[in-house]
């Protein structure tokens, strides 16, 4: 049998993949198609071809699955950024939880593992705190502002409205749309290095209903470029764009300076407002934290969940008293200043010195002062911690960590390790390293932070 690029083929979907796709067959071999869910009959386009298995791009559904539903968004299919829309939530969840589960078994090769419910999502829509929209060019190489095309590199579709962050924010990005195609001013071009507008960052404070605007450019500055830039925080500032509660608070111009050779680097222009934008998160027991975002700061994009997410790091940390606490890849500290509170001191290390200095910031800004943070590698500055854990948490980016970084975790023996993994596969490698230093997974908690995506959090508590 001879496949083609292109050719057509049916399949019949029978599970789904992590990552989104379904699962078929097609003369017995398996077959990813994106946008389907088991139940789905469909045509489909073949767009790689390898001896144990095919993609392909979904055509037409021959018949749908009874549970399919219809997507909320009019882009759907073509954005790429909500890939489970045509899916119930309540079927989006039981998905999630599988997935977890089937990487603990396939990939760690690890069984009798107790796995509690998912923590589904309160709010499915506008959850998002930060969103990131580009300028461009749509296909027709008219003006743009928008998201990226899946798989096309340069392409950009204008969008009107999404259903990720707020209404607001996409009143904010038509707003930006129209003042800058009427300037006549060309998006930046990756390919030759011209133009000018490049991203338009909008950021929410969920619980403080303040909103940070960041337009990012490059420094080919077009004639009269300050007095512009002046003119569109005034537009953005006025009475027309305020949304009940809503305001928009901070409003930055951050231009990239790109040169062939040079280190790239960049300059921030306050044009609007507050130097930064104040969220807060909650946890349960009025334990509260107040955080100072400034324009390039990391910070969980999904508020509420991330509350939930650290509700149960909390949980797991506070079931035996904790003298000392590590907390690995801590980023701007968010979890160790939660932690601090029941703790006699916490030590967080992250490689990013920004982050670092953010999270000093912020553990002054709380009043926390059993926490001292430390700029660098995990696997070096661990060496360099004397004092004894009793608990390490692990917060590693999707790579998870390093054999290496286990057995140095395991050199310190703590009692507890809490790790909070934003991917499964990982999290089920790392911790077949970890059972075979003498640690007993206890749970892993699911949380769904991402209704719509393929993306889910684990928090998984060892002991020994």
């Amino acid at each position: 049998m001879t496949l083609t690029k292109g050719q057509l083929v049916e399949v019949e979907i029978s599970s789904i993949a992590f990552g989104g796709k379904g699962i078929g067959k097609y003369e017995g071999i398996t077959c990813f198609v994106d946008n389907t869910m088991p139940g789905d009959k469909v045509t489909a386009s073949l767009t790689k071809i390898k001896s144990n298995f095919l993609e392909a791009k979904l055509v037409e559904i021959i018949s749908a699955s009874k549970e399919r539903c219809t997507p909320k968004c009019k882009y759907f299919g073509t954005c790429g950024g909500c890939q489970l829309q045509f899916m119930p939530y309540d079927k989006q969840l039981e998905l999630k939880e599988q997935q977890v589960k089937d990487a603990f078994e396939r990939i760690g090769k690890i069984e009798n593992v107790n796995f509690s419910k998912i923590i589904g999502s309160e709010n499915i829509y506008y959850y998002r705190n930060k969103m990131e929209f580009s300028f461009g060019y749509d296909a027709n190489m008219k003006f743009a502002l928008g998201m990226h095309l899946p798989n096309r590199r340069f392409d950009i579709l204008d969008l009107h409205e999404c259903h990720l962050e707020s209404e607001f924010s996409a009143k904010i990005v038509n707003k930006t749309r129209e003042f800058f195609a009427k300037k006549y001013l060309p998006p930046f071009k990756y390919t030759n290095g011209s133009g000018f507008l490049k991203a338009l960052y909008v950021r929410e404070g969920k619980r403080t209903n303040e909103v940070m605007i960041n337009l990012v450019t490059s420094d080919n500055l077009p004639k009269d470029s300050e007095k512009i830039m002046k003119e569109y925080a005034e537009v953005l500032s006025s009475e027309d764009m305020k949304d009940g509660e809503k305001k928009i608070t901070s409003i930055y111009w951050t231009m990239i300076i790109a040169k062939k050779g040079v280190r790239k680097t960049s300059k921030e222009f306050l044009l609007y407002g507050n130097k930064s934008l104040t969220e807060k998160m909650i946890l349960e027991n009025g334990n509260e934290m107040v955080f100072e975002i400034l324009p390039q700061a990391f910070f969980q994009v999904n508020t509420f969940q991330a509350e939930v997410l650290y509700n149960q790091v909390v949980r797991m940390a506070v079931n035996k008293p904790q003298k000392t606490i590590f907390d690995l890849f801590c980023g701007t500290g968010t979890i160790g200043l939660f932690l601090a509170k029941h703790a006699e001191q916490v030590f967080g290390i992250e490689l990013v010195e920004d982050a670092v200095k953010v999270a000093r910031e912020n553990a002054l800004k709380n009043k926390v002062f059993n926490i001292d943070f430390f700029a660098g590698d995990v696997d070096n500055l661990l060496k360099d911690l004397k004092e004894p854990p009793s608990l390490i948490v692990i917060d590693p980016p999707r790579i998870g960590i390093t054999e290496k970084t286990a057995k140095l975790i395991n050199d310190f023996s703590p009692h507890q390790l809490i790790y909070v993994s934003c991917n499964p596969a990982t999290l089920a490698r790392d911790c077949a390293w970890l059972i075979e230093y003498g640690y007993k997974i206890k749970e892993v908690q699911p949380v769904d932070m991402f209704p719509h995506t393929h993306h889910i959090e684990c928090v998984a508590l060892l002991e020994r």
